[in-house]
């Protein structure tokens, strides 16, 4: 039964990243991982020593504290990185996509993507955190606008200048339609707002609430849509959280109003490397029998130890991959059923303590729970099943890579 769970998976893969326009995708994803690996690695540095709540300085009370002018800096710095990395991949994108088309001077579209872009993710003089950028959305785009100029391309002369005034009027009405329109209807930090409201119900300290967010934030994720702050690692803000410290502070662990919630369960047992527990999959990828897979779990293991899975989302890619989705799913919903079936039983108390901010995942049940011990080796056990997951689709999807070389 699972080796059919794998072998059709595999048949869906092969499917769908076989098509001209996923390997557009694939090539122009690619293309912008060495300055995603640059910005990762500066995030990385500013949560361990930069930024005013960097892991360093909540755990040492003497730790410098740096003038503020440095802080802006490396925030406009990252803020730069992010902008460069998501521009980088639109270009590559429409160029490779207009290419396979046979287009060959692809200046303008381009550019015209490069703006689109830009003005869909630009909000109150920022860009949005790469990790919140919406792949799917600006991919589509990207491919709609690229269909409308390979349309009217064909529709005029091949003699035509590319910078013709008819041209530059498709540029003109792509740029309003899709920049400025669809970022008024989106208001994508709303959007993010909402969710969050919603994610503070106490729906979501029930197993159904919990199995649905196991459920939902792989898709999420792999489809490249934007994920509410607390599927990722901000969890302690929402109420039930808040409730559950106020009840251990004043009367003790006897009576937890919400013992099974978005930070006990899920925040606790299964991003551990960020969504999907993929610390795991990073494992596997060190000992692939693949040099280019081994480099790449070289590269993606620091900012994996610290829960973040951008690399693997790019280097791999894990965009729209159902041969990862599939064990990503399994993997989320095992460790939820584990997890909540353990505070359920009372074999290990609920994550209740705050933790210092930016402390890698994997770290949090021991330190967050009153029984560290069970909780250390309930975590043991989800990893190893984690990797027992996951080995079998790697194997598969290393294979399939090879033979597309």
């Amino acid at each position: 039964m699972f080796n059919y769970l794998i072998n059709t998976t595999q048949r869906w893969d092969e499917v769908l990243y076989r098509k001209p326009t996923m390997q557009a995708i694939i090539i122009a994803i690619k293309q912008s991982v060495p300055i995603l690996a640059i910005d990762i690695y500066w995030r990385l540095i500013m949560k361990i020593a930069i930024s005013p709540d960097a892991l360093l300085a909540n755990l040492f009370d003497q730790y410098p504290i740096l003038p503020d002018n440095v802080i802006d800096i490396s925030r406009h710095i990252s803020a730069l990185l992010d902008a460069t990395v998501i521009l980088i991949f639109i270009a590559g994108l429409t160029h490779q996509y207009l290419k396979e088309k046979s287009i060959q001077n692809t200046t303008l579209p381009v550019l015209t993507n490069l703006i689109i872009t830009y003005l869909l993710l630009f909000n109150k003089n920022q860009l949005v955190p790469y990790n919140t950028v919406p792949y799917l959305l600006i991919t589509v785009i990207t491919i709609l606008t690229c269909q409308t100029y390979l349309w009217y391309y064909n529709r005029n002369s091949p003699a035509l200048s590319h910078y013709a005034l008819r041209y530059l009027f498709w540029s003109f009405i792509c740029i309003i339609i899709f920049g400025k329109l669809l970022h008024i209807v989106l208001q994508l930090p709303r959007l993010q707002s909402f969710s969050s409201t919603i994610l503070s119900q106490s729906f979501f300290t029930t197993f159904l609430g919990l199995l649905l967010v196991s459920f939902f934030s792989p898709i999420l994720f792999i489809m490249g849509l934007p994920l509410p702050l607390e599927f990722t690692n901000n969890q302690t803000t929402l109420n039930t959280v808040v409730a559950n410290l106020d009840t251990m502070l004043t009367h003790g662990l006897t009576t937890l109003p919400f013992p099974e919630n978005l930070y006990s369960v899920y925040g606790s047992f299964t991003l551990l490397g960020g969504i999907g527990n993929t610390l795991a999959l990073n494992v596997l990828l060190l000992f692939a029998a693949s040099k280019s897979i081994r480099r790449l779990g070289l590269l993606a293991w620091i900012p994996s130890l610290f829960d973040n899975n951008c690399l693997l989302f790019s280097g791999m890619p894990l965009f729209m991959r159902p041969l990862m989705l599939v064990p990503m799913l399994m993997t989320n919903i095992i460790s939820m059923l584990i997890s909540y079936t353990a505070i359920a039983c009372h074999f290990i108390h609920p994550s209740v303590y705050i933790t210092p901010s930016n402390l890698p995942n994997i770290l949090l049940p021991t330190l967050a729970s009153p029984t560290p011990i069970r909780s250390t080796l309930v975590t043991i056990l989800i990893f190893c099943v984690s990797l027992l997951i996951y080995r079998p689709f790697l194997s598969r999807l290393i294979l399939e890579v090879s033979h597309e070389k």
